[in-house]
């Protein structure tokens, strides 16, 4: 990793809970965000759910399996 990137992927476990509060609110514009993949492809998936038509129902299936990489 180069100096002042950040790494693609970050894991947490059950420990790591009292640190991630420290990093929970937003202090600048520079900062990076990162967002929970499970919430990433739940959040996608309603959304195009909503936005399709019934015979599109099985690209949301299929999205959602690919990205969980099933």
């Amino acid at each position: 990793m180069k100096a002042n990137e950040a790494p693609k992927k970050l894991y947490f476990g059950e420990f790591d809970k009292t640190c991630l509060e420290a990093y929970s609110t937003k202090e600048s514009n520079d900062e990076i965000e990162y967002t929970r993949t499970d919430v990433f492809i739940e959040k996608t998936a309603k959304w195009i759910n909503e936005h399709t038509s019934l015979s599109e129902k099985m690209v949301i299936e299929n999205f959602v399996n690919y990205m969980k990489g099933e």
